[in-house]
């Protein structure tokens, strides 16, 4: 039996606990439906994995034509149905599809926030602890409590809770419309996201090499048609040598046109020289004539 103190685990660890894809993922589901560790998840995929095990082994029974197998197959598709997990013309295959989101969607955290008593999911499980929510007039304080299908409809707050008046500022709006998408839809519009980001990351791509292209073909071009231009440049020395040579002749006619201009200039420096003798023969005879003065003195 077990000691009492120490009650025995209700759910099974993973196998393997650093395994990358489980986590991340693990961690998306309790982000999303507001769990308060991952032990409350290990708890439904533990009921998930049980069911599982039973419908396998029922449809092993099943083919031996075992009278009690047919019986347990019928009590375990009404307690499903009455939980809400499976329709009314459902089978074992059916069971056997279910995932872990169907069993978290019929908790009652899950249950209230849908319904638009609480505006987020934190809310509702805080709404619940505190002893606000009752089904069909009865107090629950178990968020993981599993939501029957004739039960949805009697959720409502409990009578004593002051979050029953509509003027509680606490209350969502009128128009509130909660949103929830499963796992595997996001998982689905982020790979969409994803493939389109890519799609467009490939279209610049090759935008940018149809351009690299035209421009390696519109270089070639350019370069293809540049010979002609040099054959011309050949051809112009031609006409740049008579022209260097009319350049050439005309400094020499020029050069003898201004020759006599040259004499004149070389001239003028020549006078320019005289004038100082001259000046020199003036004052020479006022020194000479001092002494002669004094001579005859």
């Amino acid at each position: 039996m077990g000691d009492p103190k120490f009650a025995r685990k209700h759910y099974q660890t993973p196998s393997h606990p650093w395994d990358g894809p489980r986590i991340s993922e693990e961690k998306m589901i309790v982000r999303k439906y507001g769990l308060k560790n991952k032990r409350e998840l290990w708890k439904i995929q533990t009921i998930l994995r049980n069911l599982r095990r039973q419908a396998r082994e029922l449809q092993a029974r099943l083919n031996t034509s075992d009278e009690q197998a047919i019986k347990e197959v019928d009590a375990l598709l009404k307690r499903l149905i009455r939980i809400g997990l499976l329709s009314s013309k459902s089978d074992l295959n059916d069971v056997l599809s279910l995932e872990v989101e169907a069993l978290l969607v019929r908790r009652l955290q899950t249950q209230i926030y849908l319904k638009g008593m609480a505006r987020t999911v934190k809310q509702a499980r805080q709404l619940i602890v505190h002893g606000h929510i009752g089904i069909d007039g009865r107090k629950v304080t178990v968020p993981s409590y599993m939501v029957g299908d004739t039960e949805t409809a009697v959720i409502d707050f409990y009578m004593s809770s002051p979050m029953g008046s509509d003027m509680h500022p606490e209350r969502p709006a009128v128009d509130f419309a909660p949103q929830m998408t499963t796992v595997k839809e996001e998982r689905r519009v982020s790979a969409e996201k994803e493939r389109d980001m890519r799609r467009s990351r490939e279209i610049q791509r090759i935008a940018a090499m149809r351009q690299a292209i035209t421009n390696d073909t519109e270089g070639k071009s350019e370069d293809d048609a540049s010979p002609k231009d040099g054959e011309e440049a050949t051809k112009a020395p031609a006409d740049g040598e008579e022209a260097t040579k009319g350049k050439e002749d005309a400094p020499k006619e020029k050069g003898k046109e201004e020759a006599p201009k040259g004499k004149g200039k070389e001239e003028a420096p020549k006078g320019k020289e005289d004038t100082p003798k001259e000046d020199a023969s003036k004052k020479a005879p006022v020194v000479e004539e001092k002494p002669k003065k004094g001579g005859e003195s």
